[in-house]
């Protein structure tokens, strides 16, 4: 499914990733762990085109995503969740997700005013929709809410179903936890489960390693810009080093 070769990744002279290499097979989830600085977001914004790769490859299933844009890889079934979430908060719930499955040529060509209309003649998308819909109730019942004014756990369903609007091959998503309650960030991850039972493809990056693991089949962990260890959840979970990355302290 997804195959990272070699990656690296630098912001002038500074690199935050080093010739990185993982994959993630069909109907997996797979988490990557680390402290914070470790470069795992810098990894999945080139992984998702936001950055450029300095060197290596990035491919889904036998395409090659390295040099391609954001909404260029979503058109390729890459669907991803960004820290913080970004989402359109003066903009209705609704609208959030209509435009999560929209490339950023068809968006240039459609006002805002015109997306119902095109919406209702799409059946895949008003499906998608629907789907979302049956995924996170409380969306459907806040969908002409905005979305600024949601929670901070009905903000991180929002980010989620957009992601799912482009009927992703793969959801990748960084931090999906960040700034929620327990209760809820257990929610978030048990819908992650259910989504792989579905047949759905997952890349994790999440600050509560264990709660991570626990539903991953297998993990990396990374530091300084290098992955310094992978294997199966439970051999992770067992791990000394894995233990001291999750309490915040640099591995050895």
């Amino acid at each position: 499914m997804l195959r990272v070769e070699n990656v690296s990744v630098a912001y002038g002279r500074a690199t935050a990733v080093r010739e990185v290499s993982l994959t993630v097979n069909d109907g997996e989830i797979v988490t990557l762990i680390g402290s914070n600085g470790a470069g795992k977001t810098s990894l999945l914004n080139a992984v998702a085109g936001l950055v450029p790769v300095k060197s290596g490859a990035v491919w889904l299933d036998d395409i090659l995503l390295s040099g391609l844009s954001l909404h260029q890889t979503a058109r390729l079934g890459f669907g991803y969740v960004p820290e913080g979430r970004q989402l359109f908060g003066d903009m209705p719930v609704i609208d959030n997700l209509i435009l999560g499955a929209y490339p950023k040529s068809a968006r240039n060509r459609l006002s805002l005013l015109g997306y119902v209309g095109w919406f209702t003649r799409r059946a895949d998308i008003r499906t998608n929709l629907e789907s979302v819909y049956r995924l996170f109730p409380k969306l459907h019942e806040r969908q002409s809410q905005k979305a600024g004014s949601l929670s901070g756990g009905e903000q991180q369903m929002l980010a989620i179903g957009r992601a799912m609007m482009c009927s992703p091959k793969i959801l990748v998503l960084d931090e999906p936890s960040l700034g929620l309650a327990p209760n809820l960030v257990k929610e978030i991850l048990q819908l992650l489960g259910r989504l792989r039972e579905e047949g759905l493809t997952i890349l994790l990056i999440e600050q509560d390693a264990v709660a991570a693991l626990k539903i991953a089949d297998r993990g990396y962990v990374m530091e300084r810009g290098r992955i310094v260890l992978e294997g199966t959840a439970g051999e992770l979970l067992g791990n000394d080093e894995v233990k001291h990355a999750y309490l915040g302290r640099a591995l050895t």
